[in-house]
């Protein structure tokens, strides 16, 4: 991603933190304005506004500037609705979920499918369009859960009384509510797995991302197989805090291991998105990959697919976590699903012992 490209999404998520103290019909600021507070170009202000436009977050009127849209309520839809809302943020992920459903709409002409974008802020938003959207059936994917707080659980069973609810990405079988998600721990046993069986002892695994329960039981599942198969494992920790974007302190980190020298061979992924900045500084040391570090990541695949190289990818799945929960909750039923990861190989791992080619 170019420094561009990421200065635009830091400075949208800015300002949809301005938007959300604003009332409907307020004046927003000026790109001038907007230059001045947040010290960027105006090529990243119109980058970020026009986005903002797009989504119906800014309006912008000749001669007079940009404005907060007033609030204009749907009629009632007659057709019920499964809703999966997700958190507003820029992701691979979302833009999966959201391919998901146009690929299953046609497959289920008795229920509308739609999408609906909440504050990631939240971690459960604190409304919902159920009545006007006609919604019976509800998907979610939360904005954070380790955090969780009772009032969120409670917001949740709130949303329940309304019909169905499943949780999308997640597992919380603690607080029982249905949900589905990666198999999570295994996606860490397999991305070891794979490096074993290429015959790699010394390994790092990368923890890229905010320590949530989904990267904590990746990166353990990364450790623990490590250890039960003699193996000498590292952990990086970057310490992304909660709501960071994490590129940048994770190029950071890296370079300063390479810097500093390593003598591991391979290096484990728990995210493919922020895994790019692992992978930048690499680059940017004249690493080459994988002739001298091999590199495997859990993550989306066609983010990891962009990659120079292409990386060998633990596939989340979130197309297959979106298709089995809309069966669920068009079925009736009520049960948690894992979804089994599965390992692409791409060429990022290289092969170091003859024997390791018997893989199991």
């Amino acid at each position: 991603m170019s420094q561009t490209a990421l200065k635009s999404d830091t400075l949208h998520e800015n300002l949809v933190r301005e938007l959300s103290r604003m009332a409907p019909g307020e004046k927003f600021m000026t790109v001038r304005d907007i230059m001045r507070r947040y010290n960027v170009s105006q090529l990243i202000v119109d980058r970020a506004v026009n986005r903002l436009c797009k989504d119906g977050k800014l309006v912008s009127f000749a001669r007079r500037g940009l404005f907060v849209p007033q609030f204009v309520r749907p009629t009632p839809a007659e057709q019920p609705t499964l809703l999966v809302a997700v958190p507003d943020w820029v992701s691979p992920d979302i833009d999966e979920i959201k391919a998901e459903l146009e690929r299953l709409a046609p497959l289920h002409p008795e229920t509308r499918l739609l999408l609906h974008r909440f504050d990631y802020r939240y971690a459960i938003p604190p409304e919902l369009p159920l009545a006007a959207e006609n919604v019976r059936l509800l998907l979610m994917m939360p904005g954070r859960v380790d955090t969780l707080e009772a009032r969120d659980i409670e917001a949740l069973n709130v949303f329940r009384r309304n019909g169905p609810l499943m949780v999308l990405c997640h597992h919380l079988n603690n607080f029982n509510v249905p949900s589905v998600g990666l198999d999570d721990m295994f996606a860490g046993n397999c991305a070891a797995h794979h490096l074993y069986h290429a015959g790699h002892r010394k390994i790092a695994v990368l923890m890229s991302e905010p320590q949530s329960s989904v990267i904590l039981d990746r990166v353990n599942g990364v450790l623990n197989y490590a250890r039960l198969h003699g193996m000498q494992a590292e952990l990086i920790d970057c310490e992304i805090p909660g709501g960071e974007v994490p590129l940048e302190r994770v190029y950071r980190k890296m370079s300063r291991i390479i810097e500093q020298g390593f003598d591991f061979t391979a290096l484990a992924g728990v995210s493919g998105d922020s895994l790019a900045g692992a992978l930048n500084a690499c680059h940017n040391h004249g690493l080459a990959i994988p002739a001298q570090l091999s590199i495997v990541t859990i993550g989306n695949l066609r983010t990891t697919e962009l990659f120079y190289p292409p990386l060998d990818t633990i596939c989340v799945g979130i197309g297959r976590q979106v298709s089995d929960a809309v069966e669920q909750l068009l079925a009736g039923k009520n049960e948690s699903v894992l979804v089994p990861p599965e390992l692409v190989k791409r060429g990022s791992v290289r092969i170091i012992s003859e024997s390791s080619n018997l893989l199991k």
